[in-house]
C-alpha cells in the first residue's frame, strides 16, 4: 500500500478538479492506496482501494449522468473475493459496501453506515 500525504491529495484533488470525501482521504493517508489483504488461488489480492485518479476511467460508463460519479457517489475499492464495491456518500458522510451488480440509481436503497462502522465491518475484518 503506498500512503499518500495530505499536501498530495490536495494536489490530486487541484489537477481533477475533484474533492475527495473525508473517509477516503483518511483511508489515503492512513492505509493508502492499492492491493492488500491475503491472496486467493490465482495470487489475486482481495482487495484494493483505488488511486484517486483512476476512479472516473473505471466508474464513468457505468453512470448514465456521468455528473453522479462524484455527487453524490464516489466508488474507493473492493473486495475480489466478495465481488463488492465500496462507494462513499459523502454529502451525508455514510458508506456502503455494494453488489457490483447493481446499478448506481438503486445504490440509495442500500444499507449506508458511517464511516466508523464501514471501517471496523469492512477493513478491520482482517
Amino acid at each position: 500500500m503506498k500512503k499518500l500525504t495530505n499536501s498530495e491529495i490536495s494536489e490530486i484533488e487541484t489537477q481533477t478538479g475533484i474533492v475527495l470525501p473525508g473517509l477516503y482521504r483518511k483511508l489515503l493517508v492512513e492505509v493508502g492506496y492499492g492491493e492488500f489483504g491475503e491472496t486467493d488461488n490465482s495470487f489475486n489480492t482481495k482487495k484494493k482501494i483505488y488511486h484517486p485518479e483512476k476512479v472516473r476511467e473505471l466508474y464513468e460508463p457505468f453512470f448514465d449522468d456521468p455528473n453522479e460519479l462524484f455527487d453524490p457517489y464516489f466508488p474507493f475499492g473492493y473486495n475480489i473475493e466478495t465481488l463488492d464495491l465500496w462507494i462513499i456518500e459523502g454529502k451525508k458522510e455514510k458508506s456502503a459496501v455494494i453488489s457490483h451488480e447493481t446499478v448506481p440509481e438503486d445504490w440509495v436503497n442500500e444499507e449506508w453506515l458511517s464511516y466508523e462502522y464501514w471501517i471496523q465491518t469492512t477493513l478491520d475484518e482482517n
